[in-house]
């Protein structure tokens, strides 16, 4: 099958050679139909010879068979049988040639949940992380595009807001070209509302919601409440990179919600555990230095809580993976994903063969009209 698949063209697989029957249920018709046929004029032959029998007078039964052609009678019998048969063979529907399509897998539900806190300002990636991270997640995109996967965006620092499940990956980079950290207000790292929206929009691509723009806040009835929410058609599954810790938002119990709804989450981890300092801008968005801690004066600084993020990946039975600043790259997670949505489902091939069913049927129609047509008297000179 995979071999098939690598040399197919994505539409079609070509024209095929072979003859079969769709309906093969009706195929004890065509076993009785011509014995069946076969005996009705067996049995007709027999009442019609004691119907002369029963004449007595051998004068006038020498008459009325002598004007009977018997080859005649035998070419009308052979006749009605093979159309009796045709019909029963057309009753299978037999289909021939056609084309054999690749239809491609359905692809994962995947959203995207990003940290664009200031944090992502830090330029200890060139040129920074954020631009660094959307030139990943373009390339992310057009992989998932690819695997035919339908993907939604949120975006985060303080507070979360995003873009729904969609197969079409230009909003997508629209969107998130549009994101700019030092404009996300509040700030602050709130993991736990990136995974709340993230796991909102999954549970209304369940429910066949598609709505193409920013949702408002859903609530917990709406969103978590297990009871209303359809299984997934699917694999899903969550992608949070981040740079922070989060302290107020509680995303190990949306984590634990998403493990009960079969959504795994992949944790992706950018920076170090010692941290970075935080950026401070104006309302221009020019950096005005670093933010400092209003008691000690001590600058405060974004720390990476490797723990926390393996542990919402441990609850939902995804994957933690930390991202390196000097080799800032997503491929891991692409592999990971990649690998999910084999074993989720595979291509499969559909075959449209040509109806054949009127080409027995035609030859029905032409034995019952020579059957029918055909009369099994020879002409008589007076």
């Amino acid at each position: 099958m995979s071999a098939l698949l690598a040399l197919a063209e994505p539409e079609s697989l070509g024209t095929l050679d072979e003859v079969v029957f769709q309906n093969w249920e009706s195929l004890w018709w065509v076993l009785l139909s011509v014995p069946l046929c076969v005996l009705a004029f067996i049995w007709a032959a027999r009442q019609r010879k004691r119907a002369v029998e029963a004449l007595g007078n051998a004068t006038l039964v020498s008459r009325l068979v002598g004007s009977v052609h018997h080859g005649r009678r035998v070419l009308s019998t052979v006749a009605m049988t093979g159309a009796v048969a045709a019909v029963a063979l057309g009753l299978l529907r037999l289909q021939y040639g056609g084309t054999a399509e690749v239809i491609p897998a359905s692809g994962l539900d995947v959203v995207l949940a990003v940290d664009y806190s200031k944090s992502m300002l830090a330029q200890d990636v060139y040129p920074s992380r954020s631009e660094r991270l959307e030139a990943e997640l373009s390339r992310f995109l057009d992989d998932a595009g690819r695997r035919g996967d339908h993907v939604g965006v949120v975006v985060f620092a303080g507070a979360a807001r995003g873009f729904p499940v969609t197969p079409d990956m230009r909003l997508l980079k629209l969107y998130l070209s549009d994101a700019d950290p030092r404009f996300e207000r509040p700030g602050g790292t709130a993991m736990g509302k990136a995974l709340r929206r993230s796991l909102a929009y999954l549970v209304d691509a369940r429910r066949g919601v598609d709505d193409a723009g920013e949702q408002e806040e859903p609530s917990d009835d709406e969103a978590l409440d297990a009871a209303a929410i359809p299984p997934a058609e699917n694999g899903q599954a969550i992608v949070l990179l981040t740079d922070g810790e989060d302290n107020a938002s509680r995303p190990l119990e949306i984590a634990e919600e998403a493990a009960r709804l079969g959504v795994r989450v992949f944790t992706v981890g950018i920076g170090s555990a010692s941290g970075e300092p935080i950026q401070s801008f104006d309302a221009n968005g020019t950096p005005t230095g670093f933010v400092k801690d209003e008691k000690t004066g001590e600058y405060r600084y974004t720390r990476l809580d490797e723990k926390l993020l393996e542990e919402i990946a441990k609850i939902t039975g995804g994957r933690y993976v930390k991202v390196q600043t000097d080799s800032f790259s997503l491929d891991e997670v692409r592999e990971v994903l990649e690998e999910l949505s084999r074993t989720q489902s595979e291509d499969t091939i559909e075959v449209h063969h040509d109806e054949g069913f009127a080409i027995p049927l035609t030859a029905a129609l032409v034995l019952l009209c020579l059957g029918l047509g055909s009369s099994d008297r020879r002409r008589v000179s007076a």
